[in-house]
């Protein structure tokens, strides 16, 4: 209790200085934003996404599946990092530990705690050096502006680890003026939370900083969390033509990880220090836009087993795009990274690789009703050397209602320092991990508040990398290109405005993995409900997972779970906001399977019932 009113009194003193500074008189801004609420509350079908092609295009406009996840989704949701706010979107699983800790995603039944999906922010890849991996708990949620979600592979453009897709952070930077808010809350399981925000706007420049403060006890013995977060971005809009920014992230947390139901871990811990910096200059005239990218990653891991790890990454990408010619528009774009790692613990080692990569992808609009496009990328490794990899889509624009596409493409993931030098296993002969996608998908404007869409797909994968029995004796098994997959499946969609303030919207997702079932549910349905009125706001969200199982071959059948949460805000003025975020609300029994390495890998509780309390200040 003295531990609860110490932070208490310490949120209490901090809104007060900062109310200090706050005026009152926001309501022109809050009537914009209202208007900014709105626009985006609905008519999905008309989002302009930017992962997908490297350029600005129309969700509706793309061969490829995508998800948008924006303010208003943000606002509804109650996550403890960026990657947790997917759980509730098609083909996305979460695959985690708890309410804090791991949250690695899964894109139709591909994830591998990152090292099969891309994770990008702002186009900055981010990745663990020696294993591929990303640290979930390492990307905060105060600083996003809206995320990007390609389902399917994306290898074309982002190279080594979009073999099932991509998934890209795009962070804010104030409109106009000056902003500063204040989020404070805190819960159970004794979890707090307060994120310090200001950005603003000054002639040419614009700028956004987070400080960001969460901790927590865990809903198990021995699962507690701990973590800080700083991220800032700068940007200089010289003019149309020439623009430049830079920004950086730091984190720095510890996550005590309490293990299985079947093998639980006591003191057993993970320190994690992970940092990013990224120099971008880009710029468009009426018939070309460009980008060049320069960006680091870095980290320091010390684990209670006694591990400890440097790794950073080095990189570049440089995009130009043609608009010259008529109903065409062409990408050419090359790309490098320089992949490091050092292990102090054994086996003590020192390794290194490189990657190189030309690409192109060109679209085709035909007659203002088909949109043809095709790309291709070499890549080059230092290790295992050349790798091409083709992309072809269609779009067929059927009507002002209706729009019908299709896509054929490759996605790969090279073999990383862990698989080709760490540990006896370990293989410098490896190849890549390939796979093929096949899908068409559609999009029908029902009436002016009901849009349905939809996708069916079939990927074959090969040359994964697996340990098996080594021909040549000892070590007794080695990594080898010996695995290979045929998953298919769909997914649906279905959003409506019910009313001015009030909208609905549901998605189906389906999944079938033969026999490779383990950790991979076969249908996913998410229905989430939203109300928002001047000062009142509301969300009710669920999620009904079944066909799950913690063993491949549908082997140990994990019980079917129902979730329901709700999170509830109030708006006490133009600038003081209550909210409550209200999880598990049937106190569901429920475990979710983590793929970890070890015995950490199985089945993990979730949270019961559990409350969150909050403020936020904006001035």
């Amino acid at each position: 209790m003295i531990r609860i009113k110490k932070i208490c009194l310490r949120c209490l003193i901090i809104i007060s200085v900062f109310l200090a500074f706050t005026d009152a008189q926001q309501l022109k801004k809050d009537e914009k934003a209202k208007e900014e609420k709105q626009k985006e509350l609905f008519h999905p079908h008309k989002e302009i996404v930017v992962t997908a092609t490297m350029t600005r295009k129309a969700v509706k406009d793309l061969s490829a599946s995508v998800s948008v996840i924006n303010q208003s989704d943000f606002k509804a949701l109650s996550a403890s990092n960026a990657l947790n706010l997917l759980t509730y979107f098609p083909g996305l699983f979460v695959n985690r530990t708890g309410d804090f800790g791991r949250a690695d995603v899964n894109i139709r039944g591909l994830g591998q705690r990152g090292r099969k999906i891309a994770i990008l922010v702002d186009g900055r890849p981010e990745k663990m050096g020696l294993f591929g991996c990303i640290i979930s708990h390492s990307f905060p949620s105060d600083n996003v502006d809206r995320i990007e979600v390609v389902r399917g592979p994306a290898s074309v453009l982002y190279g080594s680890e979009a073999l099932g897709g991509v998934i890209n952070i795009l962070t804010r930077l104030p409109e106009n003026g000056f902003e500063t808010s204040l989020d404070a809350s805190y819960g159970s399981f004794d979890t707090a939370q307060i994120n310090l925000s200001h950005g603003g706007k000054q002639n040419k420049f614009r700028y956004f900083f987070t400080l960001d403060r969460r901790s927590s006890d865990g809903h198990r013995e021995n699962s507690q969390y701990s973590g800080n977060a700083f991220t800032g971005k700068v940007k200089y809009e010289g003019s149309e033509l020439f623009n430049i920014s830079f920004q950086g992230k730091y984190f720095d947390g510890t996550k005590h990880e309490a293990g299985t139901l079947e093998y639980p871990l006591y003191d057993f811990w993970n320190k994690y220090k992970r940092g990013a910096l990224d120099l971008t200059v880009q710029g468009r005239g009426d018939t070309f836009d460009y980008q060049f990218k320069l960006y680091q990653n870095f980290g320091r891991h010390h684990f209670s087993d006694g591990w400890d790890s440097k790794d950073d990454i080095n990189g570049g990408v440089l995009r130009f795009t043609s608009k010259k010619i008529r109903n065409n528009e062409l990408t050419l774009g090359v790309d490098f990274r320089k992949l490091h790692g050092r292990l102090y613990s054994q086996p003590k080692g020192d390794w290194e690789k490189s990657e190189s990569a030309v690409f192109f992808q060109d679209q085709l609009v035909f007659k203002k009703k088909w949109i043809f496009s095709a790309g291709f990328r070499i890549h080059r490794d230092s290790i295992y050397g050349y790798e091409t990899c083709p992309h072809w889509g269609v779009v067929f624009q059927a009507g002002p209602k209706t729009t019908l596409r299709g896509a054929v493409n490759k996605g790969f993931r090279s073999p990383q320092l862990n698989d080709l030098y760490m540990y006896p296993p370990s293989n410098p002969e490896l190849q890549p991990e390939r796979v093929w996608n096949y899908e068409i998908g559609f999009e029908q404007a029902i009436s002016e508040n009901l849009v349905l869409n939809g996708a069916v797909f079939r990927m074959q994968g090969s040359n994964l990398i697996q340990l098996a029995p080594n021909p040549m004796g000892m070590p007794p098994f080695k990594f080898q290109n010996t695995g290979s997959f045929r998953f298919y499946g769909g997914e649906v969609g279905l959003f409506t405005r019910l009313h001015e303030n009030f909208t609905g919207q549901v998605f189906y997702s389906y999944l079938n993995t033969g026999e490779q079932t383990r950790g991979r549910p076969g249908h996913k349905l998410d229905l989430s409900f939203r109300f928002q009125s001047n000062q009142f706001s509301a969300s009710l969200n669920s999620q009904y997972v079944a066909d799950y199982f913690a063993d491949d071959f549908s082997r140990l059948r994990m019980p079917n779970y129902f979730l329901l949460n709700s999170r509830l805000a109030y708006k006490l003025s133009s600038s003081i906001e209550i909210f409550c975020d209200l999880n598990n609300l049937l106190d569901t029994d429920y475990q979710i399977y983590v793929d970890l390495p070890g015995l950490e890998a199985g089945a993990y509780p979730m949270p019961g019932a559990n409350i969150n309390f909050g403020i936020r200040v904006n001035r």
